[in-house]
């Protein structure tokens, strides 16, 4: 049809492209709903579903693999005082060291959280991590200066056992846990404000019992946040994180082991 004295309507009119990828990259942190199409672009199925479980496989690799390099550093971190005596004497005079090493590691915690320009940007993103190992490093490693060499020994036995157990307990169960994360967020808010009133009670009187309480309610909280995150790592549950994200899914992976270590250091540790 002739358009005279008219502009001719472009030939997509009334068309709006779609994208069809269900794993489209969204802003932020990438956890989403799972939800695999049968087949994209004239693949066929079972090529689809092979290619998903290489990637979603070399993403649970190299997560692990990061977190146990940042637990080695962080093992060795804490062991050096202990066969160094000098160190350890600077160790436990040395406040200062303690508050910059922990303000240090949660402006560096929240940037990789929060910004996924930074996550992403090699070699920034290691620059981070390595610098959020070594000031989360240094701050357990003044914790544990203060507790015998038995006790750390102990709850570092424990948080090993307990975490490979819930790890197991987490690849193989049918149940899907991360649909658990908005009861474990009101969870972690009431654990937060027992916390702060328990700063306030110690402040006047100090109850060992309720401390252990506390350590133990803290302990069991993360125990299920590591199963959660292992599930959203592996994939193929409610929710589960974009094998883009491994910086991100690495630290939280190791934020839950080193919490896990320090609520049930201060329950059986013994201070020196």
């Amino acid at each position: 049809m002739a358009y005279y004295g008219q502009q001719q309507p472009p030939t997509n009119y009334g068309y709006q492209p779609q994208n069809n990828n269900p794993y489209q990259a969204q802003e932020g942190v990438h956890v989403y709903a799972a939800n695999p199409s049968n087949a994209e672009g004239g693949m066929p199925k079972n090529e689809l579903g092979f290619n998903e479980q290489s990637i979603r496989a070399a993403f649970v690799r190299k997560v692990f693999l990061l977190v146990g390099v940042m637990l080695g550093v962080v093992t060795l971190m804490c062991a050096v005082p202990f066969v160094h005596p000098p160190l350890m004497a600077f160790t436990k005079n040395n406040h200062s060291l303690y508050f910059i090493s922990l303000i240090t590691f949660l402006v560096v915690y929240f940037v990789l959280i929060c910004c996924d320009s930074v996550r992403r940007s090699f070699p920034t993103n290691l620059i981070c991590t390595a610098i959020l190992t070594l000031s989360i490093g240094f701050v357990t490693m003044v914790m544990t200066a203060f507790y015998s060499f038995e006790s750390v020994l102990m709850a570092a036995g424990i948080t090993t056992v307990s975490c490979v157990g819930i790890a197991l307990f987490a690849m193989v169960t049918k149940r899907d846990i991360t649909s658990l994360l908005g009861f474990v967020f009101i969870a972690t808010m009431v654990l937060m404000m027992l916390g702060f009133l328990l700063v306030l009670w110690s402040s006047f009187s100090y109850s060992r019992p309720l401390h252990i309480v506390y350590a133990s309610l803290g302990a069991l909280l993360f125990m299920v946040y590591l199963a959660i995150d292992i599930q959203m790592i592996m994939g193929g549950r409610k929710y589960e994180i974009s094998p883009e994200e491994h910086i991100f899914a690495a630290i939280i992976l190791f934020m839950d082991i080193v919490q896990i270590f320090w609520f049930i250091l201060s329950i059986f540790g013994d201070r020196s």
